[in-house]
Formats: structure tokens, C-alpha cells, sequence
């Protein structure tokens, strides 16, 4: 998936503020080179003049996403957009931050209008259809994504998008069809290791591991693949996972999902006090990612220390506001700290996305049921 951030044009976004334009120009070179703190910096000063300033509104937002803070790059965004709500960079940029946080209701609406405005958006076209996979909107992305198999030069993940598509709209046969042609389409390697992504995301683990085990034996240094079988021994609950990160964690000590992964992993086999160090050097390479957040505060809560996985929990809600499971672990970590009232809020909130989630599911199938017209 091409999800690069746009870094927002100066001449288009200077809003007429003509003194500060070398300011912005100066935190724009300081974005462009890397230098953050600097880009960060410069901006805000542009903003404590113009706090409607669009340009540095958006382009602070590529700052924090770029930082790892997707809560502040989402409330920048959010802000830029109540000044020009049509601007399709800012919709771009803030679905790609929800994309990327698994927020994939909240991104829905932004590439259904990016694509309603602009069918040649083909990185639209395919974000749209990814988050219609994940909002159970299945019918509709397959009905997108055929039409992308003839727009779209980014054929194998296309072909990769329409598999999983297919498997989940029970449709193997087709799915094959799709499959046949990406391993057509790819080297081997490359084939079977976007195969084994398929297979996983689709929970059919023990083809996913077979493809990742076929990948190690055409390239047993192919970036990725133990990392992604570790994830497919994970959901078998074979001990074997653990050995995968590692020869993972050997290829790239930074690998933040093999951490994670590895962490969770030995979490999940009851071996807390190991769980904790990849579990924190995740995080600190990913503060971005709610999951570490969770794990690590849940962790505190099983170990009797309920004041200290508040913050954590609290913390992984704010990064994924979604996420029933993180509310449901911090009302009861709220409760066991006497914070009654607190915690009572918080189950709310978990009955509130329940509630949603299933009038989504509904609208969703109704919108599968509802027949299309001929013309």
C-alpha cells in the first residue's frame, strides 16, 4: 500500500500571512530534512499568530505522525480540516493515521470521499477498500477492488487485497483465482510470503505457515518471514513462535512487531517478568501503537499493581479509542484502585462501542442484501 504522508504545499496553505512567511518556510525546510524538534517548533510559532494557519496545522500533523504521536497528529488534522473541510491532503493524511492505528470506522468516511471526488485516486480506491474489509463491508470492497485489477499497475497487492476479500466473503474458489494469478504475477519468495499474509489474515494458519516455511526455504534471510510465521505459531499456541522472533529479532534487533509479537507471546504462556522487556523496547521504537500500552498495563494489573496500569491502559485508549478490550481492562484496573465512579464511566464507554459496532454490522449486511439495479 503506497501510505506516505503528504507534506502540505506552502504557497497553498499560507492562508495570506505574509510576515510569517519565513517562519513556515523555515519549519518546512527543518520537516523536509528530518529535523523535528526544529519543524515543530516553527510551526507552533506560526500557529500562536494564526491558530487558523492551515498550512502549519497540516503540516504539524505530519510532524507528530512521523514522531509516533498519532493522538496529537489526529487532533491537529481533525482541527485543520474544521477550517477547510474539503481539503483532500489533510483527509489523506488523517486516514492514514487511523489506518495505521486500526481505527478503520473512523477512516472510512475520509476515503469515501477522497474517492467519490477523484476515481483516478487509486491509493484512495485501495485504503477504501481496505477499510471495508475490516468494517465488514465485504461485498462492496470485492465490487472496488475488481475495478482496481484493471486501473491499478500496483497488481500483486491488488491481487493480495482481492484474495483476502474473497476468503472472507466465503468465495475460495475466486480467492484461488486471485491467488493463482499473484503467484503468477511475483517471484516466489515475494509470492508466497504475500500468500501467507492471505492466509493469516483470514485465519487459515496452517497454509500461512506452510507459505512462510516455503519462503525460508527459497531465501532463509527474507525480510520479514520469521517474524510473520512467529505471528501464524502465536495464534496455534506453538512454542516453536518464540524461535522464529528470535532468529527475527536476530535479522533486526529494531523489528518493534517482532517485540511485540514476542512479548504478547510470552505473556500469553504465563511468563510475565520476560514479557516485560520486549514489551517496553517495543514501545519505545513504536510509542505510537496502542497495543504495547495494553499488554503492558494488563501485565501490571495481573501482578497486583492496578495504580500503575492505569496510566498505561489510559494511555492505549487514547492511542485507540475503539478498542473495547482496553476500556474493560481499565474500568477494572479504575475499580481496584477505589476509583468506583471512574471505572463506572468507563464501562459506559465499552457498552457505548458495543452498541455501535453492532448497528454498524447490521447496516453492513443490509448493504450487502440491498440489490443492485440494473441499469
Amino acid at each position: 500500500m503506497r501510505a506516505l504522508l503528504c507534506l502540505l504545499c506552502v504557497s497553498r496553505l499560507l492562508c495570506g500571512a505574509d510576515a510569517l512567511l519565513p517562519v513556515f518556510q523555515k519549519a518546512a525546510a527543518a520537516l523536509s530534512s528530518g529535523d523535528y524538534a526544529a519543524a515543530e517548533a516553527g510551526f507552533q510559532q506560526v500557529l500562536k499568530a494564526a491558530p487558523n494557519h492551515v498550512g502549519a496545522l497540516g503540516n504539524l500533523g505530519v510532524v507528530y505522525s512521523r514522531t509516533s504521536r498519532p493522538d496529537k497528529a489526529i487532533a491537529t488534522y481533525q482541527r485543520a480540516l474544521r477550517v477547510v473541510p474539503q481539503d483532500k491532503a489533510l483527509m489523506l493524511n488523517l486516514g492514514l493515521i487511523y489506518v495505521k492505528q486500526e481505527s478503520y470506522s473512523d477512516a472510512l468516511p475520509l476515503f469515501e470521499k477522497l474517492v467519490a471526488a477523484n476515481r483516478s485516486n487509486l491509493q484512495a480506491r485501495e485504503l477504501l477498500a481496505t477499510c471495508q474489509i475490516n468494517t465488514g463491508r465485504v461485498a462492496a470492497a470485492i465490487q472496488g477492488l475488481e475495478t482496481l485489477r484493471k486501473d491499478d499497475p500496483n497488481t500483486a497487492f491488488v491481487l493480495y487485497m482481492v484474495g483476502i476479500a474473497y476468503l472472507k466473503n466465503k468465495e475460495p474458489e475466486k480467492a484461488r483465482a486471485a491467488l493463482n494469478e499473484l503467484v503468477a504475477a511475483s517471484p516466489p519468495a515475494q509470492s508466497n510470503f504475500m500468500l501467507g499474509k492471505v492466509y493469516y489474515e483470514s485465519a487459515r494458519f496452517e497454509e500461512a505457515a506452510e507459505c512462510y516455511r516455503t519462503v525460508l526455504e527459497l531465501d532463509g534471510t527474507y525480510a520479514g518471514a520469521h517474524r510473520e510465521l512467529g505471528k501464524v505459531l502465536v495464534s496455534q499456541r506453538d512454542p516453536a513462535a518464540e524461535t522464529e522472533f528470535a532468529a527475527a529479532l536476530a535479522q533486526n534487533a529494531n523489528d518493534s512487531e517482532a517485540l511485540y509479537f514476542l512479548g504478547g507471546f510470552l505473556m500469553q504462556n504465563d511468563r510475565l517478568p520476560e514479557a516485560v522487556p520486549p514489551l517496553e523496547r517495543a514501545r519505545d521504537l513504536n510509542p505510537g501503537f496502542w497495543g504495547t500500552y495494553f499488554y503492558l498495563g494488563k501485565m501490571k494489573f495481573q501482578t497486583g499493581l492496578p495504580r500503575e496500569a492505569v496510566p498505561l491502559l489510559q494511555k492505549a485508549a487514547e492511542l485507540n479509542p475503539g478498542e473495547t478490550s482496553v476500556y474493560y481492562q481499565l474500568g477494572r484496573a479504575l475499580s481496584a484502585c477505589g476509583r468506583e465512579a471512574e471505572s463506572r464511566r468507563v464501562m459506559e464507554r465499552v457498552r457505548e462501542i458495543k452498541s455501535r459496532e453492532l448497528d454498524k454490522a447490521i447496516e453492513a449486511v443490509q448493504v450487502q442484501k440491498t440489490p443492485v439495479q440494473k441499469r
